[in-house]
């Protein structure tokens, strides 16, 4: 892999012609104007992905450093207000998912990792003006009355989203997983949130394997439990779960089956110090090939969902602009999800070239440098201007966001669960 190979995929996407075209077809742009699709798309882009930029107005003032314009607030804020404008960065987003990967991480545990891929399921919620309780409402009406659930599906080697959905904070999370089609082959890592019985014997016969985090099973019927030394804690009988309860230790792992919807299904319970309870992951993972260890380090590769949302809100400006125009939180949303998969892009492409362990999370937040030459050089159409900005990042990126601790990562980060960048 080469500079060239990342610049022309950013091209790809930040194409005069494509996005002008896609202005059309989604009807941003029903005729020429000042302000095209493309001017818009790769302004925004440059804008959120600057950490410091909190108000509208400074997005006006980054579109007129790039394009060389002088448009006014006002006509500058229609464009912004225009329900087209999230329908255009919606298309945009997703051909960004399916063009700006890279295969970052690779499996060293081959026996840990039989799937065609983990694909990690989580939501965060983006609270809003509260004029739009209507539109977005939220879950908690009196605390935050208006409020974004931003749905996501990371695929663990891309490092990246596989998919991602905006709904009111008070829908279901469950409506927004993955299809079992999709998910035949894979393994599906979920909060509690996205737990129930009737789904994951579903997913099971489907051919899709997962490792949730489950909720209400207090009342299930324990068929037997295990400590890790094979003591049986149940005896003869099956109690309820909840009456097995104060008989199990806080310092041990139980592998058990329990009856959930009338089948057998595998259940890892172990006592969290943090929360002070017992947390219960479901699995159809086979204990002959995965330990109730292995299950728990399965499931703790699901932070890396919870790093990808730091990431957004941070440094990408993924969190509620003040504005009361419900379409036009929803591109800036959109455009959140595109600068931070650009990035990851970038940072896994130094990684293949230059052979070194780079932290996502310092090159998102260091663009001051070099992210603005970047989107200046893609607008104004500088072939050797752009080749000369992609150059300069990678090489000031190299030099100053590698990993600072590699070796202790792979003791205490996630390369301890059988990853490794790969190069």
């Amino acid at each position: 892999m080469n500079a060239n190979i990342f610049i022309n995929k950013l091209k790809s996407i930040l194409s005069e012609k494509k996005l002008n075209r896609l202005g059309k077809q989604v009807a941003f742009t029903k005729r020429e104007r000042n302000i095209t699709a493309f001017h818009m798309v790769v302004s925004l882009v440059a804008a959120l992905g600057d950490k410091k930029t909190i108000y509208l107005s400074e997005i006006l003032r980054v579109y007129n450093q790039l394009t060389g314009q002088s448009i006014k607030y006002k006509p500058f804020h229609n464009q912004l207000v225009k329900p087209e404008l999230a329908e255009l960065m919606r298309e945009v987003t997703n051909r960004v998912f399916n063009c700006w990967i890279n295969d970052a991480l690779k499996y060293t545990k081959k026996d840990l990792f039989k799937f065609d891929n983990i694909l990690i399921q989580d939501g965060s919620s983006i609270m809003l003006h509260r004029s739009l309780k209507d539109v977005f409402p939220g879950r908690f009406s009196n605390t935050c009355p208006a409020a974004i659930e931003l749905h996501a599906t990371l695929n663990l080697t891309q490092g990246c989203f596989e998919k991602a959905s905006i709904t009111p904070d008070s829908y279901s999370e469950r409506e927004e997983l993955p299809t079992f089609k999709e998910l035949k082959g894979q393994l599906l890592l979920a909060d509690r949130g996205y737990y129930s019985g009737s789904y994951i014997h579903e997913l099971d016969k489907a051919g899709g394997f997962y490792v949730l985090r489950a909720k209400g099973l207090k009342a299930v019927r324990v068929h037997n439990a295990f400590k890790q030394n094979g003591q049986e804690l149940t005896g003869s009988h099956s109690p309820k779960l909840c009456e097995l309860l104060p008989e199990l230790p806080k310092n041990d792992l139980i592998d058990m089956n329990v009856c959930i919807k009338n089948k057998l299904t595998r259940v890892v319970g172990y006592w969290s110090k943090k929360e002070k309870q017992y947390t219960f992951l479901v699995t159809n993972l086979s204990i002959d090939e995965f330990t109730a260890t292995e299950i728990g380090k399965l499931y703790r590769l699901r932070w890396q969902v919870e790093l990808l949302f730091k990431e957004c809100k941070s440094y990408n400006n993924l969190r509620g602009f003040q504005t009361s125009n419900a379409t036009l939180q929803e591109a800036l949303i959109y455009v959140s999800l595109i600068v931070t998969t650009l990035k990851r892009f970038l940072t896994g492409c130094i990684e293949k070239i230059f052979k070194t362990e780079m932290s996502t999370m310092i090159v998102a937040k260091t663009t001051g440098v070099w992210w603005i030459n970047m989107l200046t050089a893609i607008i104004r159409k500088h072939r050797k201007g752009l080749l000369n900005a992609v150059n300069g990042a990678f090489d000031f990126l190299r030099k100053n966001a590698a990993r600072a601790h590699p070796k202790r990562d792979r003791k205490t980060g996630v390369f301890q669960y059988g990853v490794e960048p790969n190069f």
